[in-house]
């Protein structure tokens, strides 16, 4: 309201051409303030930066491989702290899944058995999955968590200081995985579906599949202090059904 009185004063004082224009560049910009103040408000601690969070973002395939719809039913994704409140005394085994492509054994992001490991931050059940709209490529969802204001609060590393020292990529990413299994604020994320024994995906089979580049540029899953992480997760070891 007061962009808007403000906005009054300048056009009733304005004489000449000069003046309205200056008068309407200033009314814009009062009210463009006012209304990009308006638009940023919330009370979303994720938004304000004032919490950990994660986006988990759920890629389904779009249909059965013949044309037909399918759902994706029973799903849950559970977070967990996998080096608090203390590092496990041996790493963890990942123990995802192997499959023969042309002789060759490659690793799968699921397979993995289903937890719990760590200390759990956040699970949450997933509603029946569909495609909504004809032109989406996929079967998407997002879930938002906010994760314990206990696990915010813990001392938070910078990855970049860290690997400041090391020689080449290949120490680079043998430091990182030594803090995967060390650092607190490090997060295992599960998506498992009822009726399954073992994962539909598994973050850290994931991690097992990163290339050098993505070793670097993703390092390895965590959440910083007040960080709103995202991450993505493809259902290709998920149990599918008819609609």
């Amino acid at each position: 309201m007061r962009a808007r009185q403000r906005m009054e004063r300048l056009s009733a004082q304005s004489r000449g051409p000069l003046s309205e224009a200056r008068s309407w560049f200033a009314s814009a910009t009062l009210l463009a303030a006012s209304l990009g103040l308006a638009a940023c408000e919330t009370d979303d601690p994720c938004a304000r930066r004032e919490a950990a969070c994660v986006d988990v973002v759920l890629i389904g395939k779009k249909d059965d491989g013949a044309g037909n719809p399918v759902a994706y039913r029973g799903l849950k994704v559970s977070i967990f702290a996998a080096n608090w409140p203390r590092p496990a005394a041996t790493p963890p085994e990942d123990k995802c899944e192997i499959t023969m492509v042309s002789g060759k054994p490659v690793r799968r992001v699921f397979g993995s058995e289903v937890g719990p490991i760590g200390t759990t931050l956040a699970t949450g059940d997933v509603p029946e999955l569909t495609r909504r709209e004809s032109y989406s490529p996929t079967i998407q969802a997002k879930l938002t968590f906010m994760l314990p204001a206990e696990f915010n609060a813990l001392a938070d590393t910078d990855l970049d200081d860290a690997l400041f020292n090391e020689p080449d990529d290949s120490a680079r990413i043998a430091r990182l995985k030594t803090l995967r299994d060390s650092d607190p604020r490090g997060l295992r994320i599960l998506i498992t579906q009822s009726g399954q024994s073992k994962t539909a995906w598994d973050s850290r089979c994931e991690e097992g599949v990163f290339s050098t580049s993505e070793w670097l540029m993703k390092r390895y899953y965590r959440a910083g202090r007040n960080q709103h992480a995202a991450v993505f997760a493809p259902l290709d070891g998920a149990m599918t059904t008819s609609p």
